[in-house]
């Protein structure tokens, strides 16, 4: 058994001083707030991080079998990465590559992803997107527009905001035509492959991206722009980076979140229409702790007119997670929506009235939170109050 882990030989040291050592992510040290969706919806260790490096290790030194139920307790998790923020040990980086390589072994021994992990990527591999949407409608969204077929920049718009939250996508449109940036989309833009690294299924989601690099490339462009938190940490971070031997080739071209884009040349767009509202920012997992990027979305908000930026009491990399990643809200909608449930409660605590990320996934999640809870928050991705700003 040992021998089919061995790709989980070089944090074997790191598991066992996690499972044996530690408890900073059953406590949210050193705030002491909850910071672990999992644990704290089941209430079990075995859903914090600790409890999970502990089977991690033993099914690497082959003292437990890998049997669904084990299995089952790895895909309970969001994947926000909180337990590795609040971790006291230097090893703290390598919680969330611990947990997709056990996914990835799950994936290999047919004992995962969940059903309906596994469902939508059979469907990527038939129509590149996880929605059971055919590939040919991708583009259904993109009003008439003569974009070139080569350009400086690529709006790469990813799976959500193409077939789900399509208002994402247009007023990223809006924006960035306002900003008289050389821009395309692909004619032929396939999943980033976020989906399926997060739910095991490697091999497919380098088949996705290697066909976009591909395409990119032969679209002459130098950048690369994202709306979708989930596409950019991909981009900037997994084939770079951590997924790059399973890639098995390199990209050139820069990875730049909206926000990013915006916090430099909001000045400008000349927005004059005032937004007088008490809004919240709530950091996407991927954007802000897998990522870094908190500050870029904060300073646009900022920056809109008659807009108040309020913080909700866990925020940045210490933020508590909507419950929509790593495939949780496929497979364990009623806790996922219950996780966002909290965030909405925790921004109308901070007194706001509306609520804006920066990512189609959190969009999603919050909106449903909100409506299925009774709450009178407005939910925003921050391209949509940029974009009523221009109005």
């Amino acid at each position: 058994m040992k021998g089919s882990w061995s790709h989980l030989g070089k944090y074997s040291e790191i598991l066992h001083y996690c499972a044996s050592s530690c408890e900073s992510c059953l406590l949210g040290f050193p705030h002491y707030l909850p910071i672990c969706p999992a644990g704290e919806n089941f209430h079990l260790l075995s859903y914090y991080m600790k409890g999970k490096a502990g089977m991690a290790h033993a099914l690497y030194r082959g003292k437990i079998e890998f049997k669904p139920e084990v299995a089952d307790i790895f895909f309970a998790c969001p994947l926000c990465g909180a337990c590795a923020e609040v971790c006291c040990t230097e090893w703290s980086d390598y919680a969330l590559e611990v947990m997709e390589a056990v996914r990835a072994e799950a994936a290999r021994a047919g004992i995962g992803p969940m059903p309906e992990q596994r469902k939508f990527g059979e469907h990527i591999g038939r129509e590149h997107n996880p929605y059971f949407e055919p590939h040919s409608s991708r583009r259904a969204w993109l009003p008439k527009r003569d974009l070139p077929k080569d350009a400086k920049f690529i709006y790469f718009v990813g799976c959500t905001s193409s077939y789900r939250q399509e208002n994402i996508a247009l007023a990223t449109l809006e924006i960035l035509e306002r900003m008289g940036i050389d821009f395309t989309i692909l004619e032929d833009e396939w999943c980033c492959g976020s989906p399926l690294l997060r739910t095991g299924q490697w091999d497919l989601a380098a088949e996705q991206a290697r066909h976009n690099v591909k395409a990119i490339e032969e679209a002459g462009a130098e950048k690369l722009i994202t709306s979708c938190a989930g596409c950019y940490r991909v981009w900037k971070k997994d084939w770079r980076e951590t997924y790059k031997g399973l890639l098995g080739m390199e990209y050139g071209f820069e990875v730049i979140h909206i926000t990013e884009l915006l916090a430099d040349g909001f000045d400008a767009l000349g927005a004059k229409e005032p937004l007088r509202a008490k809004v919240a920012y709530h950091d996407p997992c991927h954007l802000g702790r897998h990522c870094g990027v908190y500050e870029p979305p904060r300073e646009v908000l900022s920056k809109i007119p008659g807009l108040e930026l309020v913080e909700m009491e866990r925020n940045r990399d210490g933020a508590w997670c909507c419950g929509a990643g790593g495939g949780f809200r496929a497979s364990f909608k009623e806790f996922s929506i219950k996780t966002a449930i909290e965030r909405i409660r925790e921004a109308e605590e901070a007194g706001a009235e509306a609520i804006a990320t920066s990512c189609p996934f959190c969009w999603r999640n919050l909106s449903d939170a909100a409506s299925g809870s009774g709450s009178r928050l407005k939910v925003y991705d921050v391209v949509e109050l940029v974009e009523k700003a221009l109005r």
